[in-house]
């Protein structure tokens, strides 16, 4: 048998009920006899009553300026509900389950409340859980200082938590699941229907997240990196395959497009293979003529090129340089 971590993120959480997308693939890996553990966000996104964005909202309300660990203590709150709700829902369908939150799960972080680092996991309640057979439900997001400070992990916390865990579980694979069907060439915001990539390499993946393509923390993809963790990103909503993200990468000519925002800009970043330098310059050079009012530059040392464009021109431009680099 083998371990697998299951992450779940907030919009695969909404309308929890025994019909759930994401109670399938559970029962999906358990029907396998994989031995489970699930990660689990906050429910919902900014406004839904459980989101974390709603919860720091209730402080807010009485004061802007607020404490880190009070800050921390409340957006703890989501992911436990969200843990507690989805492992009785494995219980009333006769799956046994056990809820913990970070701490609980033996997660230990540095003082850096509201984007604190892990430092180590004692997988021993988890493991103790696993062997009675049960499937373990963890809060993500969260941990506990040495001092018993309840901690939060920052913006792709529990993509982190869920990578984290699989490391020191030596899974054989997590499954980030989300609302989209794996890594997309062009975030699918900016380019309708984009290509999405069977596989890619923990580096170009770090690439690509650390400016800006939100599909994955890049902190998550170091992790997998260091520990050699497979990590799978797919869709809650279906069952396709998704993105593997390991060692073995693709040989694509073109890596990905990122959008990070600047201040008052957009940053569009065009990650290539450079085995295939040439090529790519050539058509860079003629795209620069058809553009010429577009600020650019190279990155030599990370294969990419990166543009500076106004905000209101960014979907524009990222369907322009997407279909020409895809089609030409």
């Amino acid at each position: 048998m083998s371990i697998v971590v299951l992450k779940f993120g907030g919009t695969s959480l909404k309308n929890i009920d025994k019909n759930s997308d994401f109670l399938k693939h559970i029962q999906n890996h358990s029907a396998k006899g994989d031995k489970i553990v699930v990660v689990v966000s906050a429910i919902g996104r900014m406004g839904e009553p459980y989101s974390t964005d709603t919860l720091i909202n209730q402080l807010e309300l009485i004061d802007k300026k607020i404490d880190p660990k009070k800050k921390d203590f409340i957006m703890s709150c989501g992911e436990i509900i969200s843990a507690a709700i989805v492992a009785h829902l494995l219980e009333s369908i006769g799956l046994k389950s056990e809820p913990l939150t970070g701490f609980q799960a033996g997660i230990l972080t540095d003082n850096d409340f509201n984007t604190s680092k892990i430092l180590e996991i004692n997988i021993n309640r988890i493991i103790k859980h696993i062997d009675e057979g049960k499937i373990v439900v963890v809060a993500g997001f969260q941990g506990m200082t040495k001092e018993m400070e309840i901690t939060t992990l920052g913006r792709g916390g529990s993509d982190t938590t869920a990578v984290a865990l699989g490391a020191y579980l030596d899974a054989d694979e997590v499954y980030i699941y989300t609302d989209v069907p794996g890594v997309a060439l062009m975030d699918p915001t900016i380019v309708p229907n984009p290509l999405y990539l069977r596989k890619i390499s923990y580096m170009d993946m770090y690439n690509l997240a650390s400016n800006g393509a939100s599909v994955i923390h890049p902190r998550a993809v170091k992790i997998g990196m260091k520990h050699h963790i497979p990590i799978r990103i797919l869709s809650t909503f279906n069952n396709d395959e998704g993105t593997l993200i390991s060692e073995e990468g693709n040989d694509n000519i073109i890596k990905g497009f990122a959008i990070k925002p600047l201040e008052n800009k957009t940053l569009v970043s065009f990650f290539y293979n450079p085995k295939y330098y040439n090529t790519i310059m050539e058509k860079v050079i003629h795209f620069i003529k058809e553009n010429n009012k577009i600020i650019f530059k190279t990155d030599s040392n990370h294969n990419c090129i990166e543009f500076v464009v106004n905000d209101e021109n960014v979907k524009l431009f990222g369907n322009k340089l997407y279909n020409y680099f895809l089609k030409n």
